[in-house]
């Protein structure tokens, strides 16, 4: 367990601050290392927020894609529930990383790529965080303009959507600019309120819901095709939150938490959280007389009157819960990218930039086809990243981090046990780029076709190959070309022997 000290001739401006995390307090650590003696989160808090995260409707629409592709209730729920299976079982060890290294999972994952080999992970985080951001801010607004359509007589144009996506950008960046406690805080109100509210859209819509209601042809052709895309496109919801683990589980304490709690909070928060309301998107598709293409906007026009009020809440909570998990992380993993900025200008900076996505995905591309490519298309780099950083976890640093050489990249000091070929470590890098590539040019999408996307036969296998590719890529060369044994943290390491210099401004 670590105890890392910090000098306490350290620079002021770089030391961790004391001051405690909790609600409607501005969080002053970014992406520093957080001793254990100031972790005071919770394994439950790591439910709270995962569970409350996914109701709204920016993850209530994953269950309503399969349905556009062509698929019943039952087919879209099967395939939903298999590709959060697979999905959450391969991010589960990522939440490990964070109680042993003190700091979120793009830093952490410096062990396994490298010092400078990090910014793969924080690229790859900020790209899922500032879509998934864009997704949550247009579902939300898209509701808020419909049903004020409906009870107000607001036409639906593009000023009044304009509108809409702002005010939900406001609220979703205030909140995320607070940081960690105010975070969990809200989380643990969005939960049972839009829960609540789940349940009675499920009566609402029940007269009008058939399982085996069909709304257009497969899209891939065939039935095994298609429910193979909306599994892959599932796998996508566990996935996007691999990386954005630790900044939730670098808070808990492994002094007084064990790991199997960790992981049972964790995994049972993502998947009962994506897998309630991808039954819950799908049910409510099933019932709907026709689809077009807007999810929230055609269920609040088939909406009960009685309804409306409770789509408004859901837009505000929901959209808030889940817009915020994404924009917390997106500042986390600028500021790993650019450390001398602090969190709360790297949140403003990446808020900025999912609003200008939202509006380009909304009024210049078509909203559901730009959301399956970039599903499928992020899928492919970061299914290979998630493998190497859990087969480096197990095997390669046999669970044991030295914090303090995590953290040099912040700093004109030594270059580390982790600093590799230049700071790439080359046997998760290049094992990665060869994953990812298989993965690109193995992708099948409305806007983009791969040169290798009928080596599946019309199954879609970029997620699954370049996964493969890259962790047996990976565990080769661990064993044709071994790392150095001072990649190993040492016992004195784990104890807390070594100071933890930090440069942050």
């Amino acid at each position: 367990m670590f105890s890392t000290r910090f000098r306490k001739d350290a620079d002021p401006a770089g030391a961790v601050s004391s001051g405690k995390d909790s609600f409607g307090r501005i969080e002053s650590v970014g992406i520093e290392y957080i001793p254990d003696d100031q972790r005071t989160s919770r394994p439950r808090n790591l439910f709270s927020v995962f569970f409350g995260g996914n109701f709204a409707f920016s993850v209530i629409v994953f269950g309503w894609l399969p349905i556009t592709f062509g698929l019943d209730f039952v087919g879209a729920a099967t395939a939903s529930f298999t590709g959060l299976v697979i999905g959450t079982v391969l991010i589960a060890p990522m939440a490990l990383l964070g109680p042993r290294t003190g700091t979120n999972n793009t830093v952490s994952s410096a062990a396994h790529f490298g010092t400078r080999g990090r910014l793969i992970g924080s690229g790859l985080t900020l790209l899922f965080a500032l879509a998934y951001a864009a997704i949550a801010v247009w579902t939300s607004g898209d509701a808020l303009v419909a049903a004020a359509e409906r009870l107000l007589g607001v036409p639906v144009d593009g000023t009044t959507l304009a509108i809409g996506y702002a005010v939900i950008s406001i609220e979703i960046v205030l909140v995320a600019l607070f940081g960690h406690g105010t975070v969990v805080a809200m989380q643990k109100f969005v939960a049972p309120v839009v829960g609540v509210l789940l349940v009675a859209g499920v009566v609402a819509f029940a007269p009008t819901f058939s399982p085996s209601t069909v709304h257009t042809d497969y899209l891939l052709g065939d039935f095994w095709p298609t429910w193979i895309l909306s599994v892959v496109i599932s796998i996508g919801g566990p996935l996007s939150y691999a990386p954005t683990l630790g900044d939730y589980s670098r808070r808990i304490s492994r002094k007084d938490h064990s790991d199997r709690a960790v992981l049972a909070a964790t995994c049972s928060g993502v998947f009962l959280g994506l897998f309630v309301t991808a039954l819950f998107g799908a049910f409510t598709a099933a019932a709907l007389p026709e689809l077009g293409g807007s999810y929230v906007a055609d269920l609040v026009r088939a909406a009960p009157a009685w309804y409306l009020i409770p789509i408004l809440v859901i837009a505000l909570a929901g959209g808030l819960g889940q817009g915020v998990l994404n924009l917390y992380a997106s500042g986390l993993d600028l500021e790993a990218l650019f450390p001398r900025l602090r969190r709360i200008h790297t949140t403003l900076i990446t808020s900025a930039v999912a609003v200008g996505l939202l509006y380009l995905g909304v009024f210049v591309f078509n909203a559901v086809d730009s959301i399956t490519a970039m599903t499928l298309v992020l899928n492919s780099f970061a299914g290979p990243w998630v493998a190497i950083n859990v087969l480096g976890f197990l095997f390669a640093r046999r669970g044991i981090y030295s914090p303090p050489d995590l953290q040099l990249f912040r700093s004109d000091g030594p270059s580390g046990r982790y600093w590799f070929t230049m700071g790439w470590n080359l046997r998760a890098v290049v094992s990665w780029a060869i994953g990812s590539v298989f993965g690109l040019l193995a992708t099948d999408t409305s806007l983009y076709t791969g040169p290798l996307a009928h080596l599946g036969g019309g199954i879609d296998i970029s997620f699954l190959g370049s996964t493969v590719i890259g962790s047996l890529g990976y565990l080769a060369a661990l064993r044709l070309w071994p790392e150095p044994s001072t990649t190993l943290a040492s016992t004195s390491t784990e104890r807390g022997e070594h100071v933890l210099l930090s440069n942050h401004d």
